[in-house]
């Protein structure tokens, strides 16, 4: 039978609880690699953070990226105050000053003005250069950590999902991972809970070790995974690895062993984070590979 949650409440936050200034808080958080992670997952486009505050004439660019797959660069312009003309003519400036093919306006609120001046850019210029406008909100449900979620506004018709897609998925994901860590909280056990987040979870258990668990919506694929940073990690998984059947045997599973990357992971496929009646299941089993994960592990990285 399946076990039935009691869903909590969707609260939306004001901006200013958790960051007071835009450039001095806000972006310099969003410049970070884990917090511009969750704006590429929401646009579909994997960008590293390359520079902030860069100059561009009288301008100074919040935050300059390159796409990863192409090379090609992509500018953010951040703003708290609903969107005006001085903002739409510095993404235009961007555009032309820096050869970006990219350029991403993150606000607060975009008028219906400036909406259809992306979607109008978006439609009359070329298909190497696309305007993307990004409102920024914070949730909470009922007692949990703030969560942001990047609301997608405008976007060319030539990029892979639509808004409604991302949205959902964005939205989807919050309230998903945020009941497993209620789960967690309440079970107790060797982990301790983690901050949701709308793209994934992470528990830090040493230095330069954590375990992650995600989502990939295009394989509707779970997974849990062994992150180790640093310079040493490649040898630090050559080492786990000379233990491989045994440790595949006590987590159950057959893993993936990335050496370069320095993540091993365990993947649970044909899951469908939309159908919330399985949501029980998925939960169960991803906290079960926690507590497993972390007895398999911890032990074997502090010898190391």
């Amino acid at each position: 039978m399946t076990k039935k949650y009691q869903l909590g409440r969707l609260e939306k936050v004001d901006l200013r609880e958790v960051w007071a200034n835009e450039a001095r808080d806000f972006t310099p958080w969003l410049a970070r690699e884990e917090n511009i992670a969750l704006l590429s997952e929401a646009i579909g486009m994997e960008l590293k953070v390359e520079e902030s505050e860069k100059s561009v004439g009288s301008y100074a660019a919040d935050i300059v990226c390159r796409e990863a797959k192409t090379g090609h660069r992509a500018c953010i312009a951040t703003q708290f105050d609903e969107t005006d003309n001085k903002h739409l003519g510095k993404i235009m400036t961007y555009a032309a000053k820096m050869d970006a093919t990219t350029i991403i306006w993150i606000t607060r609120k975009f008028n219906d003005e400036h909406r259809t001046a992306l979607n109008w850019l978006n439609y009359n210029t070329t298909k190497n250069i696309g305007f993307i406008g990004v409102e920024i909100e914070l949730y909470r449900i009922d007692n949990s950590p703030i969560a942001p979620h990047f609301k997608i506004i405008s976007q060319s018709n030539e990029w892979p999902r639509t808004t409604r897609q991302v949205s959902d998925l964005n939205t989807t994901r919050l309230e998903y991972w945020t009941i497993f860590c209620d789960l967690v909280e309440k079970r107790g056990g060797l982990v301790k809970p983690a901050k949701p987040r709308n793209r994934w979870i992470r528990h830090s258990i040493l230095t330069n070790f954590k375990l992650d668990m995600g989502y990939d919506s295009k394989q509707q694929t779970l997974h849990i995974n062994v992150s180790i940073t640093g310079p040493s990690r490649t040898k630090m998984v050559d080492a786990l690895a000379q233990e491989k059947a045994v440790i595949e045997r006590k987590v159950n599973g057959k893993l993936d062993w990335r050496r370069s990357s320095g993540t091993i992971y365990l993947r649970k496929p044909r899951c469908d984070i939309f159908n919330k009646e399985s949501w029980a299941e998925q939960h169960e089993w991803l906290y079960e590979k926690l507590q497993i994960f972390h007895r398999v592990f911890t032990e074997r990285i502090k010898n190391l």
